[in-house]
């Protein structure tokens, strides 16, 4: 069985769960409830029911920060990283006189996050997460949760106020100062002599499925009110990560995708399990597609596809499962890869050389190491097999870390050339480079050629798995001929194979900082997260004063776009137009039975359709309109295949820290600047007082998803969405080119020298 997880499910939603007894406190937005937030201390007496608390805030649950499906959010300050740890909730209700109705007990249910103390007229009824002894503001919970947990007791009767006002008091504490997200829900009902909590078939069924159970899971789940408020995005779940995904039978799970779409026809995660759903299951596969003429002879661009180099062992798998799995494997790059035509690629006639080439029985690496050539062939920096080259490959590395300059390779242990006086290599093992690059290549995307020679370099340190490819025994040595710059000498010599691949030096090194009259902002990675993101807001804050700016997105590998959302604003004109970053369009598997005004995207930082609602005026409409209409992609995507085309834009005020930042900016990139990165780069390219440095970018970007096949459970990640630079040019195959070439030397890659950050900083003091 797969394992799954629950995270559609796992979302903040009002708590709707004892049914028995009569209801004193409603949870969700039914009841209004007083809440101090920020840091300030709640009084003596907060608990009690004479408590005045008129000059507390007001809000309905599900009451919080962090979370989907908050009725009120609460403020935590501009510091993300210095929350306040705790909360307080207070709300009111009138209970029956007690000749009406005199109850056994109350059924407490709350869902918070991350602990919490409860009171009824004063007095302590309910505490999770939290030490014993006395609470204070700065008592921190036991310990951090992922996810919103559920309190379900009985609680005495004893300290409720028959035929008057009661009061219920509760604090919720964080685990740090830095917790990303805090929750409080609650329902209390009075029960009568022999009345119990009903047992309430979300809350159960998902404690079935976090044990493990995921047929009593389902079948509790599927007794749920289409009117409770998770039952949309639970059916999603059930059909998608359960049954779909969790135990590999789709065809189970298309019901409970049906009623989820029937329920939420707009909402993206629905629409995006009932797809994916569809997809697994093969519904929309036309099996007479697969039924034509095997090509049985191999083109010879196909011919490295069903070499057999040795591999790490593994379980041999029948031919019959293994072609079932091309056969599912074709479906999907038919009616879900995005890039399946950016570039000419025979994949039937691929798919066939390996359906050829297969055994009776084949090793499972083997067939792995076959599926990842395959996906080289086509123009997609994020396809990929969903596992490490190393897991299959040979053991045996490289003790040396390679690298380009000038068109040439060179060879170091990471801080110095191999040999100084000869720094390139010319063959290995008696074989001239260009055969170790070209099978180097193999299993590297056909992305743009600069991203091809970065990945195909780092692939040169599976020694073993290369000499398996070209024929060469297996040894412990590696013998090397080295060049000069000038070439007129050359070295031979011999290293030690070693047991892990070598690392180079981090480059570039060094943090965002103030050099002289210059800012410079270091941006590894397109992280999202709120406290690296205020930390830029302080940068800029720092630099305003500064005569130019340094943004260094060299290596960065991408991420978030929320970085771009944040950074971007100090560089527009306040009043000027929206800046359009990209273009996109979305691959459609199916056509679905309702229009998707929001778009398919899966966040709200990605590109929109014009009928989205992340634009907020006519204006916006009309300016997003009017660029879809005169937008001309290079690459004309195939009819009736995709959705209409997305934009993302932005304009001075998305982030409202920024300013007007007006001096010179310059932005340094490299092939290894990819994905959000990409984004990024086109988004600034062509900005006034802007200019790109050092080489083009590596060129990838798009919406990724996972396809699992049938029988080996290997996953396949392809892009699902296409995207365009503003001018036209696709990210993927090209990249963003810099306006000012400059190569990084070996020096610069050694951790030796900057070369290319200190032609930044000459011009702009210049």
């Amino acid at each position: 069985m797969r394992v799954f997880l629950c995270t559609l499910a796992c979302l903040v939603l009002p708590v709707d769960s004892i049914r028995a007894g009569e209801i004193l406190i409603a949870a969700g937005e039914k009841t209004e409830w007083s809440y101090l937030d920020g840091k300030a201390a709640p009084g003596a007496g907060w608990r009690e029911p004479g408590f005045d608390d008129s000059e507390w805030k007001r809000g309905r649950a599900p009451l919080g920060y962090g979370k989907d499906g908050l009725a009120t959010t609460l403020q935590f300050g501009a510091d993300p990283g210095a929350k306040p740890l705790t909360a307080y909730f207070r709300a009111t209700f009138r209970a029956p006189d007690r000749g009406n109705k005199e109850f056994a007990k109350l059924g407490l249910l709350a869902t918070y996050d991350d602990g919490v103390a409860i009171y009824l007229n004063g007095k302590e009824v309910a505490r999770a997460n939290l030490p014993s002894g006395e609470l204070t503001p700065r008592t921190r919970a036991s310990r951090a949760i992922r996810e919103s947990s559920e309190l379900a007791i009985s609680i005495p009767a004893a300290s409720l106020n028959y035929g008057a006002l009661n009061t219920i008091a509760v604090e919720v504490h964080q685990s740090g100062p830095s917790s990303s997200d805090l929750h409080l829900d609650l329902k209390l009902s009075g029960l009568a002599e022999g009345e119990e909590p009903a047992a309430d078939p979300y809350r159960e069924g998902m404690r079935a499925l976090r044990r493990g159970d995921a047929e009593e899971g389902a079948r509790l789940l599927s007794q749920m009110d289409p009117k409770h408020p998770a039952y949309a995005r639970t059916m999603a779940m059930l059909g998608w990560q359960v049954f779909a995904e969790g135990l590999g039978e789709a065809s189970r799970g298309l019901p409970f995708v049906k009623k989820a779409y029937a329920a939420a026809p707009t909402d993206r995660q629905v629409v995006r399990a009932y797809i994916k759903t569809h997809v697994l299951s093969g519904v929309l596969f036309d099996p007479a597609a697969l039924v034509r003429e095997r090509n049985r002879e191999v083109a010879a661009e196909h011919k490295f596809l069903v070499t057999r180099p040795e591999l790490r062992d593994s379980e041999l798998i029948p031919r019959k499962e293994l072609e079932a799995d091309l056969d599912y494997l074709e479906h999907v790059l038919v009616n879900c890869f995005s890039y399946l035509e950016l570039r000419p690629v025979d994949y039937r006639g691929a798919l066939d050389a390996i359906r050829g080439s297969l055994a009776e029985e084949t090793s499972l690496n083997q067939f792995r190491l076959q599926l990842a050539k395959l996906i080289s062939l086509f123009c997609d920096g994020h396809a990929r097999l969903a596992t490490s080259h190393a897991e299959y490959m040979p053991r045996g590395y490289a003790p040396y870390v390679a690298g380009s300059y000038k068109g040439r390779v060179y060879l170091s242990d990471g801080e110095e050339f191999l040999d100084q006086k000869h720094p390139y290599v010319k063959a290995i093992d008696g074989r001239p480079l260009a055969e170790w690059m070209e099978v180097a290549s193999y299993i590297v995307v056909k992305e743009s050629p600069q991203w091809r020679l970065r990945q195909s370099l780092k692939m040169l340190a599976y020694v073993n798995y290369i000499r398996a490819e070209l024929g060469l025994p297996r040894k412990e040595t590696i013998a090397l001929e080295l060049e000069s710059e000038d070439r007129k000498s050359t070295r031979k010599m011999e290293v030690d194979i070693n047991r892990r691949p070598k690392r180079g030096a981090e480059f570039p090194d060094g943090d965002s900082r103030r050099i002289g009259e210059v800012g410079y902002i270091r941006l590894p990675q397109m992280t999202g997260s709120a406290r690296f993101l205020a930390e830029l807001n302080q940068w800029m804050g720092r630099f305003r004063d500064t005569k130019g700016l340094v943004i260094d997105v060299r290596g960065n590998p991408g991420g978030s776009k929320n970085i771009l959302l944040t950074l971007m604003p100090y560089f527009l004109k306040p009043g000027d137009p929206m800046r359009i970053i990209e273009f996109s369009a979305y691959r459609k598997p199916m056509e679905l039975p309702r229009p998707m005004p929001d778009g398919f995207n899966m966040s709200s930082m990605s590109a929109q359709p014009v009928t989205s609602s992340h634009w907020k005026t006519d204006a916006q409409r009309k300016f997003i309109g009017e660029a879809i209409r005169k937008f001309k992609p290079t690459w004309p995507l195939p009819a009736g295949k995709f959705s209409d085309l997305y934009v993302l834009a932005f304009d001075s005020t998305m982030n409202p820290e920024a300013y007007y930042y007006d001096k010179p900016l310059i932005i340094l990139q490299d092939s290894g600047s990819f994905s959000a990165s990409d984004i990024f780069l086109g988004g600034f390219k062509g900005l006034p007082n802007t200019t790109l440095m050092g080489t083009a970018s590596g060129g990838g970007n798009g919406w990724m998803d996972r396809y699992t096949l049938p029988n080996t459970e290997l996953e396949i990640i392809l892009c699902q969405t296409a995207k365009f630079r503003p001018t036209g040019e696709p990210y993927d195959g090209l990249g963003v080119p810099p306006d000012v070439v400059m190569e990084a030397t070996p020096a610069d890659r050694m951790g030796r020298s900057d070369s290319v950050l200190e032609a930044a900083l000459r011009r702009l003091r210049q």
